[in-house]
């Protein structure tokens, strides 16, 4: 089966933003317009510009969340978390190239920011250049400092699964769960990996720690329970996520092949 697809997982270092499921950052910025055009400190008004940013990014409100990581720019040209947060919008709208660039300059103001690095090895994994990707994901992981590393272990785990080194995606993604052992989507993905080379049992383990935390799996999650629950002759249970699978998406490609006994 096709790899589970997985949500960036995306990390700030400014400001007092907070790490979301699906990775992106919230913010708790509660400044008003005026404070920013009365603060003398241009680093202060970058960095409340990027928040803001930030902000309407979550709200999918992506043409002021430009505009407010360029007003950033403008107060600091150099303020590395605004060009990596333009690489974000950039990359979330499909504007590839603008993106590249965005989170190339991030990267040569900020070489060893292990936020940089994990955002941007993200945007080539999901390009298609893992490769590429990997070192990045290494490099953040020896910053000694970082506070997140689960988040570049599971980007890492999941980049190795599409190069196919099952053994380092596996070791990655056990890494991000002993730092977060509630952490979904490391448990998704090793339910996938061990599904696919044959261990069940192992399998069963991670999906039933993932049913735990999400009372709301997406098709892809719900056809691979179905599938471990058959694998494991859970005539129940794969009744049961079969179920949700028609009652929540009768027509998605995953429910046919559920009922196909795929």
């Amino acid at each position: 089966m096709k790899s589970l697809r997985a949500s960036v997982c995306l990390a700030f270092a400014v400001a007092t933003f907070l790490p979301l499921t699906g990775c992106v950052s919230q913010t708790t910025v509660e400044s008003k317009p005026a404070d920013i055009a009365t603060s003398s400190d241009p680093g202060q008004r970058a960095q409340i510009r990027t928040a803001l940013a930030s902000e309407y990014y979550q709200r999918r409100n992506f043409a002021i969340a430009i505009e407010e990581a360029e007003s950033a720019l403008k107060a600091i040209p150099t303020y590395s978390p605004a060009h990596m947060m333009l690489g974000l919008i950039y990359m979330e709208i499909g504007d590839d190239g603008k993106a590249r660039t965005s989170f190339e300059q991030a990267l040569r103001l900020a070489p060893n920011d292990p936020d940089v690095l994990n955002n941007f090895g993200w945007f080539l994994c999901q390009r298609g250049d893992a490769r590429r990707a990997m070192p990045m994901f290494q490099q953040a992981l020896r910053v000694p400092l970082y506070s997140t590393p689960q988040r570049a272990l599971l980007n890492a785990g999941i980049c190795a699964g599409k190069l196919g080194n099952v053994a380092d995606a596996e070791q990655y993604l056990r890494q991000a769960l002993q730092l977060q052992p509630q952490l979904q989507l490391a448990l998704a993905q090793l339910a996938d990996i061990t599904f696919r080379a044959g261990r069940y049992q192992d399998a069963g383990r991670y999906l039933s720690q993932y049913s735990k935390l999400q009372s709301l799996p997406d098709a892809d999650m719900l056809l691979l329970a179905v599938r471990i629950s058959r694998a494991l002759g859970d005539k129940s249970n794969a009744e049961s996520y079969l179920l949700q699978l028609e009652r929540r998406f009768p027509e998605a490609p995953q429910t046919r092949q559920a009922r196909g006994g795929g």
